[in-house]
């Protein structure tokens, strides 16, 4: 492991949300577990998807054109022709469908009580899910098992469940 991967599992809990220095941070996680530049792509490209989408659906951050059109690409072509979603597409379509499907039960579950709330909050964050897949298929099950905390940790860091309950408060 380098030295920016070592540290970046300290730094990345105290940066703001997809800034440089934070996406930084991911890139050197992604290198560190995937060790295959195509799958750190997939799930990058995945990723910025996600959230433009997210974001659009949501109405909480607004889009600006390049992203759309970013993401756009990124599900149409570079998604599809990214050789590790190639020779594993078979693997990750079901992790895509399942998150995808959790991703949609949260938006339902986000306006109820806070019980409803929890469990939206759990599952907007299936999405790492798809990159523990990644993992186990470019490291194996043991190693997927060593970092699975980690990843989630990391991931689900930037908010807080109490934040994601004061994001609630405008939905209806």
């Amino acid at each position: 492991m380098n030295d920016v991967a070592a540290n970046a599992s300290d730094l990345i809990r105290t940066l703001e949300w997809n800034a440089d220095e934070w996406r930084d941070a991911r890139d050197a996680k992604l290198a560190e577990w995937l060790q295959d530049p195509d799958a750190a792509r997939f799930f990058v490209d995945l990723s910025h998807f996600v959230e433009v989408f997210d974001d659009y659906v949501d109405a909480d951050v607004p889009v600006k054109k390049e992203d759309m059109a970013h993401a756009v690409l990124a599900v149409l072509y570079y998604i599809p022709a990214n050789p590790f979603f190639v020779a594993n597409r078979t693997s990750l379509l079901p992790h895509l469908f399942m998150c995808t499907n959790a991703w949609l039960d949260s938006n339902d579950l986000c306006t109820g009580d806070t019980s409803d709330k929890a469990l939206a909050y759990t599952l907007k964050g299936m999405g790492v899910d798809v990159l523990l897949a990644c993992i186990t298929i470019t490291r194996g099950v043991v190693y997927m098992r060593s970092v699975s905390v980690e990843v989630r940790r990391l991931f689900m860091a930037y908010q807080p469940f109490a934040d994601y309950l004061k994001e609630q408060d405008h939905v209806v």
